[in-house]
């Protein structure tokens, strides 16, 4: 189900798990494998900016990827993507297009895994630009919803529209004020350097910085194991098939501190 709410808040979808860019109890990393539904929003929105086109199969590959629009999704937490009931705040900046593309990812990716019972909440002022993306929101069995200050009669492709805006003359809208809603929430904007908790993830980002940035394959996984994989998730480093060869990524010398 697709929603869309035009300036303001609305009664919170109703869903046991909850993903919001507003203050919440939890919070929680963007980290997730990707639907070939969620890889194709990322190649639409960075060929729709004249960026080179990602075709990734995992989140955390937007940190390492060297299109200018990259510059932008470094700034989300790409650590594993809690799950469960209640509501959780995830870590991405509030921006266009970073909201828009990780909310539909991430929409898709909880559909294909738990089915229903979810809800994915946005802001975002691009959406227009979208909405053939967007609509393939329309059969899942959650809910995505987005904020948004824009109108625009593309706003027909939802399934719901809530125009939640004070002081505005409704009849040369078309719609139904269905709520009248109150201020947008604080967002939660993460710094741009990656926190690694995992002791073996940190050896082995120490041991490729003393090596000069990458190590043979190999070696790599004799040594560090399951670390190599995880830290390869987290966009920290890179695992080249051509050399076969681990390489430091430039989010893994942020998480060092350098």
């Amino acid at each position: 189900m697709l929603e869309i709410v035009i300036g303001g808040l609305a009664e919170p979808p109703e869903a046991k798990t909850r993903y919001t860019f507003c203050q919440a109890e939890k919070t929680t990393g963007l980290g997730f494998e990707l639907t070939a539904e969620g890889s194709l929003v990322f190649t639409t929105v960075f060929l729709r900016n004249n960026n080179p086109p990602l075709y990734p199969r995992y989140t955390a590959e937007l940190a390492q990827c060297s299109a200018p629009l990259c510059s932008l999704f470094r700034y989300v937490d790409y650590s594993q993507l809690e799950a469960g009931e209640g509501v959780f705040q995830y870590r991405a900046p509030p921006v266009d297009p970073v909201l828009l593309a990780m909310g539909l990812a991430l929409a898709h990716h909880l559909d294909s895994k738990y089915g229903g019972g979810w809800a994915v909440e946005v802001y975002t002022d691009a959406w227009p630009m979208y909405t053939d993306l967007l609509a393939m929101a329309k059969p899942l069995s959650g809910t995505l919803r987005v904020y948004t200050s824009v109108y625009d009669p593309r706003a027909a492709v939802a399934d719901r529209v809530v125009l939640a805006v004070q002081g505005l003359t409704y009849e040369g809208l078309a719609m139904k004020k269905a709520w009248a809603g109150g201020r947008l929430c604080r967002a939660y904007t993460p710094p741009p350097a990656a926190e690694v908790e995992d002791p073996d993830v940190k050896e082995l980002l120490r041991t490729l910085w003393e090596a000069g940035g990458f190590l043979s394959l190999k070696y790599a996984q004799e040594k560090y194991g399951q670390a190599v994989i995880k830290a390869s998730q987290l966009g920290l480093v890179k695992l080249d098939a051509l050399t076969l060869t681990v390489r430091l990524t430039d989010l893994g010398i942020r998480a060092l501190g350098i």
